[in-house]
């Protein structure tokens, strides 16, 4: 992870102090997503039929637990985001005091999840007096870790149930960024809430289901073809893509996203919204 992030950052300088913020938290991220030893989500619940009607696994089984180490998390991620963010370091550290005093229980955000994350979010903030913001961090990145490590090996469960939406087929969440690959001319959508990746026609727009060619473009900067924004005018949105990508070995979709904010603004100024809003293109 360490030479991904320096490797997005030497090609994407105006990036550097934007993944040098977030980087800390993806340190922790894949360091807890490869050490945590979580009991799998239950596949024998994901109905086929359930699926092609558009109901996303985390609908069908249960993703969080009350026996998850939370407090674990929940403290590693605080002190990420302390390192990582300077405005917010007193915040985290607040965060992390109550997490281990076990004042403030990071299950009740998910019992009911998704609608008990902001609940307890804004209780949170007003109880505790800790920023939005860094309860906002926090909370992406503990769903990220857990809906990571509890989906392993879903994905493949799942490939041929035919899922055929433009949301993640784990999650729900629309896609971040996506890949069009050089040798199977594919395109793949990432989900940045929970890592899964899935295939998805290149005639569709992800958000709206429009179908090109009328409508769809992709636009670029300079003679960097290989990173776009694919636009959509029907439902305004955008998607970070990169077209004819063969080398998928060490990378990392969401630092690579984060290396390519100058075209979120330019989509933005243009009238676009992102195809899903998350902690790095939301201005």
């Amino acid at each position: 992870m360490e030479r991904v992030i320096d490797d997005v950052i030497g090609k994407n300088p105006h990036s550097k102090d934007l993944i040098t913020a977030f980087k800390p938290l993806f340190l922790v991220r894949e360091r807890l997503i490869d050490e945590l030893k979580l009991k799998p989500a239950d596949r024998s619940r994901i109905d086929a039929e359930r699926l092609r009607q558009g109901i996303p696994c985390i609908e069908q089984t249960p993703f969080f637990s009350k026996d998850d180490p939370w407090e674990q998390i929940g403290c590693a991620v605080a002190s990420a985001i302390g390192e990582g963010f300077p405005a917010l370091a007193e915040d985290a550290a607040k965060l992390g005091k109550e997490i281990e005093a076990g004042a403030l229980r990071l299950f009740d955000a998910f019992e009911g999840y998704p609608a008990s994350v902001a609940a307890a979010a804004d209780r949170w903030a007003a109880d505790a007096d800790i920023k939005p913001q860094a309860i906002g961090l926090m909370l992406s990145a503990v769903t990220r870790i857990i809906l990571q490590v509890r989906s392993n090996g879903i994905g493949d469960h799942i490939e041929n149930m035919g899922w055929d939406r433009g949301t993640c087929p784990i999650c729900g969440a629309h896609p971040t960024i996506s890949v069009i690959r050089e040798k199977i001319t594919q395109r793949w959508l990432h989900c940045s809430r929970c890592g899964h990746e899935w295939r998805f026609t290149r005639m569709l727009c992800p958000g709206c289901g429009k179908e090109s060619p009328s409508g769809i473009d992709y636009f670029y900067v300079d003679d960097r073809k290989q990173e776009t924004a694919f636009t959509c005018d029907a439902c305004k949105r955008y998607l970070i893509t990169l077209n004819h990508i063969s080398d998928l070995g060490d990378t990392d979709r969401d630092v690579t996203a984060m290396g390519l904010i100058h075209l979120d603004l330019i989509m933005q100024e243009k009238g676009f919204t992102p195809m899903m809003r998350c902690e790095w293109n939301t201005f």
